[in-house]
């Protein structure tokens, strides 16, 4: 017995201090079709994308003012290629285990929560946007009443990723015995042509989600490979990704390659497989913890962010400063929106309010949060 255990202590690796365990589950066997637990990497990337999110709305409401100066501009347009992408990839994780239950527990959780949610918020969206003075949102706030009324099939710009969630969740069930090459394919060559404007669609919303079906795809077929691609990070590693990544989109943008069709895809690829590993090493650290708190909490905080942000940008519309102070505000802006979006979740629930997150009454989801 005394062996026993001593041979069970010498196996126990202690982490470098600073740091916390990424949670990378064993590698899964073949046919091992059972829901395999939350890791905290895939919790990370999404706080990381949330927090781009936010920020991408911070740039583009106070750049209406003269607030944002252009290299943080130039920066956020840059992003483009990590924020949705890798959103999309976290979310298509977790989907295989969903589509393994019936259509009808499908349709509640995934399609009628995330209709319910798009159609409550893009209502109360507009009724703020509406006493808000005018000039203080940008476009891709839904500021008129037709915007309103066809928000059901022409998606809101900003509330267009529950719209996805919903359809590429039916979609997934229906497609569910293509083979997955076939599926990455046609997803990736439609990524590749939209992308590089040979094909055109009008709406922001439904263009987007072509593009990032793929990514979708991605994380719900290749999720063995993805779980490898965390595995394998390193501080070398990420900061390697991340130079090819800013080396590649400058010199697209120099040489105007970006509508040469599979540009912009390969370098949506670069950018996540960037996140990927800057995820997966973020989670790592106790630094990291905020990361992986807000990737558990991306509902309250992309349903209300836009709001918050609207109202610090009509107090703010007046305001002229210098261009380092600019940079100040659109991050104290951004942390702003986020801390006021999670209070007022607290606050709602309290209150017994959790139908503004949830399906009401006895049809509540009650989801985790994220």
């Amino acid at each position: 017995m005394a062996r026993h255990r001593a041979e069970r202590r010498s196996t126990v690796r202690i982490a470098p201090i600073g740091t916390v365990p990424a949670t990378f589950p064993p590698p899964r066997r073949p046919g091992d079709d059972r829901p395999r637990p939350r890791t905290a990497w895939v919790d990370a990337a999404k706080g990381i994308c949330i927090v781009l999110v936010v920020l991408h709305h911070a740039v583009m409401f106070l750049g209406l003012h003269g607030l944002v100066p252009g290299p943080l501009e130039m920066l956020n347009t840059a992003l483009a290629s990590l924020r949705m992408p890798l959103f999309f990839l976290a979310s298509g994780l977790f989907l295989a285990a969903a589509l393994t239950r019936p259509w009808r527990t499908l349709l509640h959780k995934r399609v009628a929560l995330f209709a319910w949610l798009y159609l409550l918020w893009t209502t109360v969206q507009f009724g703020v946007m509406a006493a808000l003075p005018a000039g203080t949102a940008p476009g891709l706030a839904t500021q008129d009443a037709n915007g309103l009324l066809f928000s059901p099939l022409l998606p809101a710009p900003s509330m267009w990723f529950l719209y996805a969630l919903a359809l590429f969740s039916v979609a997934a069930r229906l497609l569910q015995r293509v083979p997955a090459a076939v599926l990455l394919v046609g997803t990736g060559v439609l990524s590749a042509l939209v992308g590089a404007g040979t094909i055109e669609i009008d709406s922001f919303a439904w263009m987007f989600m072509a593009r990032y079906a793929f990514f979708f795809v991605l994380g719900w077929h290749g999720r063995a490979l993805v779980e490898r691609l965390a595995a394998a990070t390193s501080p070398l590693r990420v900061l390697a990704v991340a130079v090819l990544a800013g080396g590649t989109a400058a010199a697209s943008v120099v040489f105007g390659l970006r509508e040469i069709p599979g540009v912009a895809f390969a370098l949506n690829l670069i950018a996540v497989a960037g996140g990927v590993l800057a995820a997966a090493q973020l989670a790592r650290w106790r630094v990291g913890r905020v990361a992986v708190a807000l990737g558990r909490r991306t509902l309250p905080i992309y349903l209300t962010n836009i709001l918050m942000i609207g109202g610090l940008t009509a107090l703010l519309s007046g305001v002229q400063l210098p261009a380092p102070a600019q940079y100040a505000l659109v991050a104290a802006v951004t942390a702003a929106a986020v801390v006021a979006t999670l209070a007022l979740h607290r606050a709602l629930t309290a209150l017994r309010a959790g139908w503004l997150y949830d399906l009401p009454g006895r049809w509540a989801v009650r989801p985790a949060i994220g």
